[in-house]
């Protein structure tokens, strides 16, 4: 036997479900109303072809209540009880509404106000009707298909327009300063004048609220993005500021209601439509953008939080060309050389012509030129480049007849000129690395010199098998303390005269000439072994042979005391007369990593809100957020004008803007001060751990160089099992830190509670001789 069921619905579980997703608030239902009043003015205003100006939209608070009245449109019997006591159902939907430049059409109409209010009143006359109507319904009598709304009929003496009377629940509060600051944050750019409770909150200048008045324009110039164009006309400040605004838009020729006022560093764009507010527009843009976008195109989601995908995506494909025209505009003005978000889109865009304006400097003096003015400053002579910081090597060849043009050691300015030079010029390069600008005579050499000389050979022969060696006094550029080659059996060590361990060793043997042989065996254990270290014989055959060979020699070396000069005279005056040659070895002084100990109190932990309140509250590109299963190359976050005295930073969130990592790690001041550029640059993160041992691996973008960060816990804090992973690209770098962030596995190893959090790092760069490229590059920037 079948039969059937009735379908049932809980009015009042409905109404609590489906409202409270699109008003969840009091000021969400304020602002919702507002909107709609402004559509109904708009559709009255397009019908009577008056300024927007000259209507009005009051907002009023008492206690308990709220009104929102507006001389709109109004509404007719059949909209209220078609359209606005229906869900689901819009009457915004028509030619003539769309062309008027409504925002709302989603039909949610009077329900969702229920998920705030008590009871809703509706008192409306539409234009050219002499009818009016009031409507009144109350939460707790409505029934889903029954009669529970209240009608009446009103004459002609109540004006064209709505008005709304709400009665809050009694469980709702309204801080009325904090609904004029939500509020006005949507209307603030509306013709239409908005009062709340008789203050103004609307008709703002964008220009003005974004902070440009008054600033110098520099050009304007036609952006045809696909099929919609604008014109865009750029602003500067006398700093390095940067405005944009953009008006006068169409789509395939026809024109469309559009303006948009933008500037550099706010970081994030408010979308509007027809001037009124919708939700952050989430772009990515190398001048890092931010200000309004009013767009016909922008949608937002029907719960109002976020613009839809679509219209997202219509509106990044206008930021490409703008950032493009924009930087052709700001290419011929003088501020190109001090803006360096111009210079990145210059180096990202690979548009090296751009960059005539970059100024460089010339020989070792404080001259700058402009590289667009290079071949006229000095026509007829050739020019050439050094990019390094060797002061000896500066000094060398700026005293010559061809300029020397010394290439910036900050990005992006460094990558424009050696590429405007390369390129654009064919200026030549004079080289980078370790050069022998001298050679010393042993006749040059003071006494002291040539007892070390000998105490090295000494040393070398007895404690490292090193038979022939041959030692050489030298200037060395780059600062370089030594370099070493081996031909045959012969070991050459090129020793610089300035290297401060040697300078040491000679003024003490000045005082303590006893002690040579002692400083000696330091010197080349502490400071020459490691270089020379591939040249000492194994303890394998080749190092029997070499005990062999030493033991088979004759003792032609001594140990040399203050006292022994006379007796010594011959043999001196032999190898300073160039008879006698002595071997040795030559090696660059290694800056090894020292192990460091850090520690993180509990005053120096703090919350990633409170810390980075800017990073969170800009907008969410559409890569943050997802994690990554093998290592891929990401942009840092860059707040290099912000200071961080934290070591430690904590969010109870997921935040999308920072790949919901809820824990990061200030890394050691020594790190920060060594290879802050290198993260500075797109890069990928892993991680490893096991028991005490935790080490990050940082990989820069297709340029063979990564850094490993090893941490050794100490106590009784442990990582636990091995493990490891990629992980998503959030290093934030702030001008006094380097924080990264620690993932859900790890964070216990660095709570700090009463006592501090104590381990050991150590840090390196290694270099790969075959760099790869190891995966796209995503932005996490805002």
């Amino acid at each position: 036997m079948s039969m059937s069921i009735p379908f049932q619905v809980e009015t009042d579980r409905v109404l609590e479900i489906l409202s409270k997703q699109i008003y969840d608030s009091p000021f969400a239902m304020v602002r919702e109303n507002v909107q709609n009043s402004y559509d109904a003015v708009l559709m009255r205003a397009d019908a009577e072809g008056k300024p927007l100006a000259e209507y009005l939209i009051e907002v009023k608070v008492g206690l308990g209540t709220i009104s929102i009245t507006d001389n709109g449109i109004g509404m007719s019997e059949s909209v209220l009880r078609d359209n606005f006591w229906r869900a689901g159902s819009s009457g915004k939907n028509t030619e003539s509404a769309r062309k008027a430049g409504v925002i709302g059409t989603f039909g949610i109409g009077a329900m969702a106000n229920f998920g705030v209010c008590a009871e809703l009143s509706v008192t409306t006359r539409t234009l050219g009707e002499e009818i009016g109507y009031r409507t009144t319904a109350q939460k707790s009598n409505l029934k889903i298909g029954q009669d529970c709304i209240s009608f009446e009929e009103l004459d002609s003496s109540i004006p064209v327009g709505t008005s709304i009377l709400a009665t809050l629940d009694g469980n709702a509060h309204l801080d009325l300063e904090g609904l004029k600051a939500y509020v006005g944050q949507f209307v603030k750019f509306l013709p239409v004048p908005v009062f709340i409770n008789d203050e103004l909150v609307s008709q703002q200048d964008q220009m003005a609220s974004i902070g440009i008045v008054g600033w110098q324009s520099i050009g304007k110039i036609k952006v045809q993005a696909d099929a919609l164009a604008f014109e865009l006309e750029a602003y500067i400040s006398s700093g390095v500021g940067v405005g944009v605004q953009c008006s006068d838009f169409s789509l395939d020729g026809t024109p469309i209601k559009g303006s948009m006022c933008l500037r550099n560093g706010m970081g994030s764009i408010m979308g509007l439509r027809s001037s009124f507010g919708l939700a952050p527009l989430p772009v990515g843009s190398t001048y890092q953008l931010g200000g309004v976008a009013d767009l016909p195109f922008l949608v937002p989601t029907a719960g109002r939080e976020a613009l839809t995908r679509e219209s997202i995506a219509e509106a990044s494909r206008i930021f490409a060309p703008l950032e493009r025209h924009l930087t052709e505009l700001l290419s011929v003005h003088p501020i190109a050389d001090s803006l360096v978000a111009f210079q990145q889109h210059v180096v990202a865009s690979n548009r090296t012509e751009l960059a005539k304006r970059i100024k460089i400097q010339v020989q070792d003096g404080e001259d700058q030129i402009e590289l667009g003015m290079l071949e006229t400053h000095f026509a007829g002579l050739e020019l050439q480049s050094y990019d390094g910081t060797d002061p000896d090597l500066i000094k060398m060849f700026s005293g010559s007849d061809i300029p020397l043009l010394r290439i910036s050691q900050s990005q992006p300015r460094r990558e424009l000129q050696r590429r405007y030079l390369s390129q654009i010029l064919k200026v030549p390069s004079i080289p980078n690395h370790a050069t022998v600008t001298k050679e010393y005579e042993p006749s040059e050499l003071t006494r002291d010199e040539v007892s070390l000389t000998f105490a090295l050979v000494k040393v070398l022969r007895n404690d490292y098998m090193l038979d022939d060696v041959k030692i050489i006094w030298a200037e060395i550029t780059h600062g370089v303390p030594l370099t070493t080659k081996i031909i045959g059996d012969q070991v050459t060590i090129t020793l610089s005269r300035k290297w401060a361990p040697l300078r040491a060793v000679l003024g003490h043997i000045q005082t303590s000439f006893e002690l040579l042989d002692s400083f000696t065996k330091d010197l080349v254990r502490v400071h020459i072994y490691s270089h020379i270290q591939s040249f000492v014989p194994s303890s394998q055959r080749s190092g029997l042979d070499a005990l062999q060979r030493s033991l088979e020699r004759k003792r032609e070396l001594y140990r040399l005391d203050r006292d022994d000069y006379g007796a010594l005279e011959p043999l001196i005056a032999d190898y300073l007369s160039g008879e006698v040659e002595i071997t040795q070895i030559l090696k660059a002084a290694v800056a090894a990593t020292a192990v460091q100990t850090q520690h993180v109190t509990l005053r120096q932990v703090g919350t990633v809100e409170e810390v980075l309140s800017d990073v969170i509250s800009a907008a969410v590109p559409p890569a943050m957020g997802q994690p990554v299963a093998v290592p891929v190359a990401g942009s840092p976050i860059l707040r290099v004008d912000t200071t961080i005295d934290e070591r430690l930073l904590t969010t109870d969130q997921e935040l999308p803007h920072l790949n919901n990592y809820k824990m990061f790690l200030a890394l050691s001041d020594r790190l920060f001060h060594q290879e802050l550029e290198f993260f500075k640059w797109p890069h990928s993160t892993q991680v490893a751990w096991a028991g005490r041992r935790i080490v990050y691996l940082f990989s820069g973008a297709n340029s063979g160089i990564s850094l490993y960060y090893d941490i050794e816990l100490r106590g009784l804090r442990s990582a636990g099992d091995a493990g490891g992973s990629a992980l998503t690209t959030t290093t934030i770098v702030a001008n006094n830190r380097i924080l990264i962030p620690v993932p859900a596995a790890l964070t216990d190893c660095f709570q700090v509670s009463d006592g501090p959090v104590e381990f050991y790092v150590r840090f390196d760069l290694l270099m790969h001789h075959d760099p790869v490229n190891r995966g796209p590059i995503i932005d996490s920037t805002d």
